[in-house]
Protein backbone atom coordinates (compact mmCIF):
# COMPACT_ATOMS: atom_id res chain seq x y z
CA UNK A 1 0.00 0.00 0.00
CA UNK A 2 1.25 3.48 -0.85
CA UNK A 3 1.75 5.38 2.45
CA UNK A 4 0.98 8.67 0.71
CA UNK A 5 -2.57 7.43 0.10
CA UNK A 6 -3.16 6.31 3.67
CA UNK A 7 -3.64 9.33 5.91
CA UNK A 8 -3.07 7.17 9.02
CA UNK A 9 0.56 6.55 7.98
CA UNK A 10 2.71 9.64 8.59
CA UNK A 11 4.87 10.84 5.74
CA UNK A 12 8.58 11.47 6.12
CA UNK A 13 8.79 15.21 6.97
CA UNK A 14 12.04 15.71 5.05
CA UNK A 15 10.63 14.15 1.87
CA UNK A 16 7.39 16.09 2.24
CA UNK A 17 9.30 19.33 2.73
CA UNK A 18 11.48 18.75 -0.37
CA UNK A 19 8.55 17.73 -2.58
CA UNK A 20 6.36 20.57 -1.40
CA UNK A 21 9.24 23.04 -1.80
CA UNK A 22 9.64 22.10 -5.45
CA UNK A 23 5.90 22.45 -6.09
CA UNK A 24 5.91 25.83 -4.37
CA UNK A 25 8.90 26.97 -6.45
CA UNK A 26 6.99 26.07 -9.62
CA UNK A 27 3.90 27.87 -8.33
CA UNK A 28 5.98 31.03 -8.03
CA UNK A 29 8.02 30.56 -11.23
CA UNK A 30 5.40 29.67 -13.82
CA UNK A 31 3.16 32.75 -13.55
CA UNK A 32 6.24 34.94 -13.99
CA UNK A 33 7.82 32.86 -16.75
CA UNK A 34 5.18 33.87 -19.28
CA UNK A 35 6.02 37.54 -18.72
CA UNK A 36 9.75 36.99 -18.84
CA UNK A 37 9.24 34.94 -22.00
CA UNK A 38 7.59 37.87 -23.75
CA UNK A 39 10.54 40.06 -22.80
CA UNK A 40 13.17 37.52 -23.83
CA UNK A 41 11.46 36.87 -27.15
CA UNK A 42 10.36 40.47 -27.80
CA UNK A 43 12.35 40.95 -31.03
CA UNK A 44 10.67 37.92 -32.59
CA UNK A 45 7.24 38.76 -31.18
CA UNK A 46 7.26 42.36 -32.38
CA UNK A 47 7.95 41.15 -35.89
CA UNK A 48 5.38 38.33 -35.75
CA UNK A 49 2.60 40.53 -34.32
CA UNK A 50 3.53 43.63 -36.30
CA UNK A 51 3.26 45.86 -33.24
CA UNK A 52 5.30 48.79 -31.96
CA UNK A 53 7.71 48.11 -29.08
CA UNK A 54 5.65 50.35 -26.79
CA UNK A 55 2.68 48.00 -27.20
CA UNK A 56 4.50 45.39 -25.12
CA UNK A 57 3.60 47.48 -22.09
CA UNK A 58 0.07 46.14 -22.46
CA UNK A 59 1.40 42.69 -21.55
CA UNK A 60 2.51 43.95 -18.13
CA UNK A 61 -0.73 45.86 -17.68
CA UNK A 62 -2.86 42.82 -18.51
CA UNK A 63 -0.99 40.57 -16.10
CA UNK A 64 0.17 42.79 -13.26
CA UNK A 65 -2.88 45.04 -13.37
CA UNK A 66 -5.25 42.13 -12.94
CA UNK A 67 -2.95 40.47 -10.40
CA UNK A 68 -2.83 43.66 -8.31
CA UNK A 69 -6.60 44.03 -8.29
CA UNK A 70 -7.25 40.38 -7.51
CA UNK A 71 -4.56 40.26 -4.83
CA UNK A 72 -6.84 42.39 -2.69
CA UNK A 73 -9.23 39.44 -2.34
CA UNK A 74 -6.94 36.48 -3.13
CA UNK A 75 -6.02 35.89 0.50
CA UNK A 76 -9.67 35.50 1.48
CA UNK A 77 -10.28 33.14 -1.45
CA UNK A 78 -7.26 31.02 -0.54
CA UNK A 79 -8.39 30.90 3.09
CA UNK A 80 -11.81 29.66 1.93
CA UNK A 81 -10.47 27.10 -0.58
CA UNK A 82 -7.47 25.97 1.41
CA UNK A 83 -3.88 25.81 0.24
CA UNK A 84 -4.04 22.57 -1.73
CA UNK A 85 -7.18 23.45 -3.70
CA UNK A 86 -5.84 26.94 -4.32
CA UNK A 87 -2.64 25.46 -5.71
CA UNK A 88 -4.63 23.14 -7.98
CA UNK A 89 -6.63 26.14 -9.20
CA UNK A 90 -3.39 28.06 -9.78
CA UNK A 91 -1.89 25.26 -11.89
CA UNK A 92 -5.13 24.82 -13.87
CA UNK A 93 -5.17 28.55 -14.62
CA UNK A 94 -1.55 28.34 -15.73
CA UNK A 95 -2.28 25.38 -18.01
CA UNK A 96 -5.09 27.38 -19.59
CA UNK A 97 -2.93 30.49 -19.91
CA UNK A 98 0.01 28.68 -21.50
CA UNK A 99 -2.34 26.77 -23.80
CA UNK A 100 -3.94 30.00 -24.95
CA UNK A 101 -0.57 31.66 -25.41
CA UNK A 102 0.49 28.80 -27.65
CA UNK A 103 -2.73 28.50 -29.64
CA UNK A 104 -4.44 31.88 -29.92
CA UNK A 105 -3.32 34.01 -32.83
CA UNK A 106 -1.82 37.44 -32.49
CA UNK A 107 -1.16 39.92 -29.77
CA UNK A 108 -4.73 39.88 -28.44
CA UNK A 109 -4.42 36.18 -27.68
CA UNK A 110 -1.28 36.78 -25.67
CA UNK A 111 -2.98 39.57 -23.73
CA UNK A 112 -5.82 37.20 -22.84
CA UNK A 113 -3.35 34.50 -21.82
CA UNK A 114 -1.24 36.76 -19.60
CA UNK A 115 -4.39 38.15 -17.99
CA UNK A 116 -5.30 34.60 -16.94
CA UNK A 117 -1.71 34.25 -15.77
CA UNK A 118 -2.31 37.37 -13.67
CA UNK A 119 -5.09 35.54 -11.84
CA UNK A 120 -2.61 32.75 -11.05
CA UNK A 121 -0.07 35.36 -10.03
CA UNK A 122 -2.54 36.81 -7.50
CA UNK A 123 -3.04 33.35 -5.99
CA UNK A 124 0.59 32.25 -5.81
CA UNK A 125 1.79 34.02 -2.66
CA UNK A 126 -1.32 33.46 -0.51
CA UNK A 127 -1.54 29.79 -1.55
CA UNK A 128 2.14 29.01 -1.12
CA UNK A 129 2.40 30.86 2.19
CA UNK A 130 -0.66 29.10 3.58
CA UNK A 131 0.77 25.72 2.65
CA UNK A 132 4.10 26.59 4.25
CA UNK A 133 2.36 27.68 7.43
CA UNK A 134 0.32 24.49 7.61
CA UNK A 135 2.65 21.86 6.17
CA UNK A 136 6.21 22.85 7.06
CA UNK A 137 7.78 22.59 10.51
CA UNK A 138 8.45 26.01 12.05
CA UNK A 139 12.23 25.55 12.02
CA UNK A 140 12.20 24.87 8.25
CA UNK A 141 9.73 27.57 7.18
CA UNK A 142 12.20 30.37 6.47
CA UNK A 143 14.27 28.11 4.22
CA UNK A 144 11.21 26.93 2.31
CA UNK A 145 9.99 30.52 1.87
CA UNK A 146 13.39 31.48 0.46
CA UNK A 147 13.42 28.49 -1.86
CA UNK A 148 9.92 29.10 -3.22
CA UNK A 149 10.66 32.83 -3.69
CA UNK A 150 13.69 31.87 -5.79
CA UNK A 151 11.18 30.58 -8.34
CA UNK A 152 10.73 34.13 -9.62
CA UNK A 153 14.45 34.49 -10.34
CA UNK A 154 14.67 30.94 -11.74
CA UNK A 155 11.94 31.86 -14.22
CA UNK A 156 13.90 34.92 -15.35
CA UNK A 157 17.09 32.89 -15.66
CA UNK A 158 15.36 30.18 -17.69
CA UNK A 159 13.65 32.74 -19.94
CA UNK A 160 16.92 34.52 -20.68
CA UNK A 161 19.06 31.44 -21.18
CA UNK A 162 16.80 28.85 -22.77
CA UNK A 163 13.92 30.54 -24.56
CA UNK A 164 15.93 32.40 -27.23
CA UNK A 165 17.70 29.13 -28.08
CA UNK A 166 14.41 27.23 -28.23
CA UNK A 167 12.85 29.96 -30.36
CA UNK A 168 15.77 29.88 -32.76
CA UNK A 169 15.50 26.11 -33.12
CA UNK A 170 11.71 25.62 -33.14
CA UNK A 171 10.06 29.03 -33.34
CA UNK A 172 8.72 31.45 -30.77
CA UNK A 173 5.38 29.64 -30.21
CA UNK A 174 7.14 26.47 -29.10
CA UNK A 175 9.48 28.51 -26.88
CA UNK A 176 6.53 30.19 -25.21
Amino acid sequence: MNPALNSAVPLDPATTSRSLSLILLLAMALPMLMLYAVGALAPLLLDAWQIAPAALGWVNLASFGLAALLSLCAGALVARLGGKRSLVLLFLLLALAYGLMFSLPGFGGVLAAVAIGGVAQALCNPATNLLIARQIAPAARAGVVGFKQAGVQCAALFAGLALPLLAHAWGWRVAL
